[in-house]
Protein backbone atom coordinates (compact mmCIF):
# COMPACT_ATOMS: atom_id res chain seq x y z
CA UNK A 1 0.00 0.00 0.00
CA UNK A 2 1.14 3.57 -0.59
CA UNK A 3 0.08 4.64 2.75
CA UNK A 4 -0.87 2.77 5.99
CA UNK A 5 -3.13 3.03 8.89
CA UNK A 6 -1.76 3.35 12.18
CA UNK A 7 -4.66 2.40 14.14
CA UNK A 8 -2.39 1.76 17.20
CA UNK A 9 -1.07 5.11 17.57
CA UNK A 10 -4.81 5.93 18.10
CA UNK A 11 -4.53 4.00 21.37
CA UNK A 12 -2.12 6.24 22.92
CA UNK A 13 -3.12 8.14 26.06
CA UNK A 14 0.27 10.22 26.41
CA UNK A 15 1.90 12.03 23.98
CA UNK A 16 4.31 9.90 21.91
CA UNK A 17 7.45 12.37 21.38
CA UNK A 18 10.38 11.73 19.74
CA UNK A 19 14.10 13.94 19.86
CA UNK A 20 15.87 14.79 17.31
CA UNK A 21 16.99 10.89 15.87
CA UNK A 22 17.23 9.24 13.02
CA UNK A 23 13.61 7.88 11.82
CA UNK A 24 11.96 7.11 8.12
CA UNK A 25 8.26 7.86 8.22
CA UNK A 26 7.20 6.11 5.07
CA UNK A 27 3.34 7.72 3.99
CA UNK A 28 0.72 7.02 6.69
CA UNK A 29 -1.98 8.48 8.73
CA UNK A 30 -3.77 8.46 12.18
CA UNK A 31 -6.63 10.22 13.63
CA UNK A 32 -3.99 11.68 16.28
CA UNK A 33 -2.44 15.83 15.90
CA UNK A 34 1.37 15.36 14.75
CA UNK A 35 3.17 17.99 15.53
CA UNK A 36 6.76 18.42 14.51
CA UNK A 37 9.16 21.33 16.01
CA UNK A 38 12.07 22.21 13.42
CA UNK A 39 14.47 24.99 15.64
CA UNK A 40 17.67 23.51 13.24
CA UNK A 41 17.71 22.12 10.19
CA UNK A 42 15.62 21.74 6.60
CA UNK A 43 12.96 18.89 6.25
CA UNK A 44 11.06 18.11 2.99
CA UNK A 45 7.16 16.47 3.92
CA UNK A 46 5.06 15.38 1.29
CA UNK A 47 1.13 15.85 3.34
CA UNK A 48 -1.86 14.69 0.97
CA UNK A 49 0.04 14.68 -1.82
CA UNK A 50 1.82 18.28 -1.20
CA UNK A 51 5.58 18.49 -0.56
CA UNK A 52 6.27 21.17 1.95
CA UNK A 53 9.47 22.36 3.53
CA UNK A 54 10.29 23.64 6.96
CA UNK A 55 12.94 24.85 8.19
CA UNK A 56 15.03 27.18 11.16
CA UNK A 57 12.00 27.80 13.69
CA UNK A 58 9.09 26.67 11.74
CA UNK A 59 6.43 24.11 13.04
CA UNK A 60 4.48 21.56 10.83
CA UNK A 61 0.70 21.07 12.30
CA UNK A 62 -0.05 17.66 10.38
CA UNK A 63 -4.25 17.12 10.92
CA UNK A 64 -6.02 14.08 12.23
CA UNK A 65 -6.08 11.80 8.63
CA UNK A 66 -3.54 13.40 6.80
CA UNK A 67 -1.27 11.33 4.69
CA UNK A 68 2.00 12.24 5.05
CA UNK A 69 5.82 10.91 4.94
CA UNK A 70 9.04 12.67 6.21
CA UNK A 71 12.77 11.81 7.45
CA UNK A 72 14.43 13.29 10.40
CA UNK A 73 18.20 12.78 10.77
CA UNK A 74 20.62 12.95 13.40
CA UNK A 75 21.95 16.35 12.96
CA UNK A 76 18.50 18.27 13.37
CA UNK A 77 17.82 19.72 16.18
CA UNK A 78 14.09 18.65 16.03
CA UNK A 79 10.83 17.05 17.89
CA UNK A 80 8.25 15.54 16.95
CA UNK A 81 4.81 15.25 18.84
CA UNK A 82 1.71 13.05 18.61
CA UNK A 83 -1.21 14.38 20.35
CA UNK A 84 -3.34 11.35 21.77
CA UNK A 85 -6.39 10.97 19.76
CA UNK A 86 -8.84 11.77 22.74
CA UNK A 87 -6.97 14.84 23.21
CA UNK A 88 -6.65 15.79 19.20
CA UNK A 89 -10.31 15.20 19.14
CA UNK A 90 -11.02 17.53 22.23
CA UNK A 91 -9.01 20.28 20.53
CA UNK A 92 -10.75 20.25 17.13
CA UNK A 93 -14.26 20.27 18.94
CA UNK A 94 -13.18 23.61 20.08
CA UNK A 95 -12.97 25.18 16.43
CA UNK A 96 -16.49 23.30 15.49
CA UNK A 97 -16.63 22.98 11.57
CA UNK A 98 -13.12 24.82 11.35
CA UNK A 99 -10.29 23.33 9.96
CA UNK A 100 -6.40 24.56 10.53
CA UNK A 101 -5.41 27.16 7.29
CA UNK A 102 -1.00 26.29 7.02
CA UNK A 103 0.48 23.23 7.84
CA UNK A 104 3.39 25.64 8.54
CA UNK A 105 3.81 28.15 10.69
CA UNK A 106 7.41 30.44 10.94
CA UNK A 107 7.47 31.49 14.36
CA UNK A 108 10.77 31.26 16.23
CA UNK A 109 9.23 32.07 19.97
CA UNK A 110 6.79 29.79 19.28
CA UNK A 111 9.67 27.30 18.87
CA UNK A 112 11.05 27.59 21.87
CA UNK A 113 8.10 27.81 23.82
CA UNK A 114 6.86 24.45 22.48
CA UNK A 115 10.33 22.69 22.94
CA UNK A 116 9.85 23.93 26.47
CA UNK A 117 7.25 22.57 27.37
CA UNK A 118 8.10 19.66 25.60
CA UNK A 119 11.60 19.24 27.14
CA UNK A 120 11.03 19.75 30.45
CA UNK A 121 7.66 17.88 31.01
CA UNK A 122 6.87 15.37 28.26
CA UNK A 123 10.26 13.76 27.60
CA UNK A 124 11.15 13.47 30.96
CA UNK A 125 9.61 10.62 33.75
CA UNK A 126 6.56 12.97 35.08
CA UNK A 127 3.13 11.93 36.20
CA UNK A 128 0.19 11.26 33.57
CA UNK A 129 -1.44 14.07 35.19
CA UNK A 130 1.74 16.28 34.85
CA UNK A 131 1.81 15.41 31.40
CA UNK A 132 -2.04 16.04 30.83
CA UNK A 133 -1.30 19.78 32.39
CA UNK A 134 1.50 19.51 30.14
CA UNK A 135 -0.27 18.84 26.72
CA UNK A 136 -3.27 21.20 27.58
CA UNK A 137 -0.33 24.07 27.74
CA UNK A 138 1.10 22.48 24.60
CA UNK A 139 -2.41 22.97 22.73
CA UNK A 140 -3.42 26.12 23.90
CA UNK A 141 0.45 27.62 23.29
CA UNK A 142 0.07 26.47 19.75
CA UNK A 143 -3.59 26.99 19.27
CA UNK A 144 -2.69 30.82 19.68
CA UNK A 145 -0.98 30.73 16.56
CA UNK A 146 -3.16 28.98 14.36
CA UNK A 147 -5.40 30.63 11.77
CA UNK A 148 -8.57 28.65 11.70
CA UNK A 149 -11.02 28.87 8.32
CA UNK A 150 -14.51 27.11 7.98
CA UNK A 151 -14.32 23.80 7.05
CA UNK A 152 -16.59 22.64 3.79
CA UNK A 153 -18.38 19.60 4.72
CA UNK A 154 -18.03 19.74 8.81
CA UNK A 155 -17.87 16.29 10.24
CA UNK A 156 -16.13 14.31 7.75
CA UNK A 157 -12.88 13.65 10.09
CA UNK A 158 -16.01 11.19 12.23
CA UNK A 159 -16.87 9.97 9.06
CA UNK A 160 -13.55 9.07 7.55
CA UNK A 161 -12.91 7.09 11.16
CA UNK A 162 -15.70 5.20 11.32
CA UNK A 163 -15.00 3.67 7.55
CA UNK A 164 -11.14 2.93 8.90
CA UNK A 165 -12.72 1.48 11.53
CA UNK A 166 -15.24 -0.57 9.30
CA UNK A 167 -12.80 -1.56 7.03
CA UNK A 168 -9.94 -2.66 8.87
CA UNK A 169 -12.50 -5.04 10.99
CA UNK A 170 -14.10 -6.32 8.11
CA UNK A 171 -11.58 -6.45 4.63
CA UNK A 172 -11.90 -9.92 4.36
CA UNK A 173 -15.67 -9.55 4.09
CA UNK A 174 -17.67 -7.81 1.15
CA UNK A 175 -16.27 -4.52 1.52
CA UNK A 176 -17.21 -1.65 -1.04
CA UNK A 177 -18.79 1.77 -1.01
CA UNK A 178 -22.40 0.42 -0.96
CA UNK A 179 -21.64 -1.64 2.26
CA UNK A 180 -20.05 1.55 4.07
CA UNK A 181 -23.10 3.52 2.45
CA UNK A 182 -25.64 0.81 3.89
CA UNK A 183 -23.79 0.76 7.68
CA UNK A 184 -22.93 4.36 8.23
CA UNK A 185 -25.98 5.99 6.66
CA UNK A 186 -24.52 8.06 3.53
CA UNK A 187 -24.82 8.19 -0.27
CA UNK A 188 -22.46 5.85 -1.91
CA UNK A 189 -21.39 9.12 -3.84
CA UNK A 190 -20.31 11.05 -0.51
CA UNK A 191 -18.49 8.27 0.85
CA UNK A 192 -16.43 8.00 -1.97
CA UNK A 193 -15.65 11.38 -2.51
CA UNK A 194 -14.72 11.83 1.41
CA UNK A 195 -12.43 8.69 1.63
CA UNK A 196 -10.87 9.82 -2.10
CA UNK A 197 -10.43 13.23 -0.65
CA UNK A 198 -8.15 12.13 2.54
CA UNK A 199 -6.85 9.09 1.36
CA UNK A 200 -5.95 10.15 -2.64
CA UNK A 201 -6.99 6.31 -3.53
CA UNK A 202 -10.38 4.51 -3.68
CA UNK A 203 -12.10 2.50 -1.57
CA UNK A 204 -11.57 -0.60 -3.22
CA UNK A 205 -8.39 -0.46 -3.99
CA UNK A 206 -7.49 0.20 0.06
CA UNK A 207 -9.28 -2.73 0.74
CA UNK A 208 -7.17 -4.72 -1.59
CA UNK A 209 -3.74 -3.39 -0.12
CA UNK A 210 -5.12 -4.62 3.15
CA UNK A 211 -5.82 -8.06 1.49
CA UNK A 212 -2.73 -8.57 -0.02
CA UNK A 213 -1.06 -7.15 2.71
CA UNK A 214 -2.86 -10.00 4.83
CA UNK A 215 -1.68 -12.65 1.74
CA UNK A 216 2.39 -11.65 2.16
CA UNK A 217 1.85 -11.78 5.95
CA UNK A 218 0.25 -14.90 6.26
CA UNK A 219 3.01 -16.65 3.56
CA UNK A 220 5.34 -16.37 5.75
CA UNK A 221 3.49 -18.68 7.88
CA UNK A 222 4.22 -21.54 5.14
CA UNK A 223 0.90 -22.87 7.35
CA UNK A 224 -1.30 -22.71 4.05
CA UNK A 225 -1.50 -22.48 0.10
CA UNK A 226 -1.38 -19.29 -1.35
CA UNK A 227 -4.35 -20.21 -3.59
CA UNK A 228 -6.59 -20.53 0.23
CA UNK A 229 -5.16 -17.50 1.48
CA UNK A 230 -6.34 -15.65 -1.52
CA UNK A 231 -9.68 -16.50 -0.98
CA UNK A 232 -9.67 -16.58 3.19
CA UNK A 233 -8.19 -12.71 2.63
CA UNK A 234 -11.56 -11.38 0.99
CA UNK A 235 -10.12 -11.99 -2.93
CA UNK A 236 -12.64 -13.27 -5.57
CA UNK A 237 -10.62 -14.19 -7.37
CA UNK A 238 -6.57 -15.73 -8.08
CA UNK A 239 -7.00 -12.87 -11.03
CA UNK A 240 -7.89 -10.06 -8.70
CA UNK A 241 -5.41 -11.06 -6.35
CA UNK A 242 -2.38 -11.09 -8.65
CA UNK A 243 -3.33 -7.66 -10.37
CA UNK A 244 -3.60 -5.93 -7.51
CA UNK A 245 0.54 -7.90 -6.01
CA UNK A 246 1.46 -6.42 -9.87
CA UNK A 247 -0.03 -3.13 -9.15
CA UNK A 248 1.73 -2.80 -5.77
CA UNK A 249 5.17 -4.14 -6.83
CA UNK A 250 5.43 -1.52 -9.67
Amino acid sequence: MKSFYERHRELDTLPYVLRSQAYDFPAHFHGNLEVLIVKRGEKTMHINGEEYCADNDTVTVIDSYDVHAYETKWNEDCRVVIIPQEAAAAFHARHKNLRIKDKLIKDAALCDELLKIVDEYLLQDKSESVQAVALELFLATLNDKIEWIEERGGGEVELIRKMLAFIHENYREDVSRKTLARVLGYAEAHISRVFHRYLKTGISAYVNGLRLAYVEKRKKDGDTTVTELIYEAGFKSQQTYYRVKKMHNA
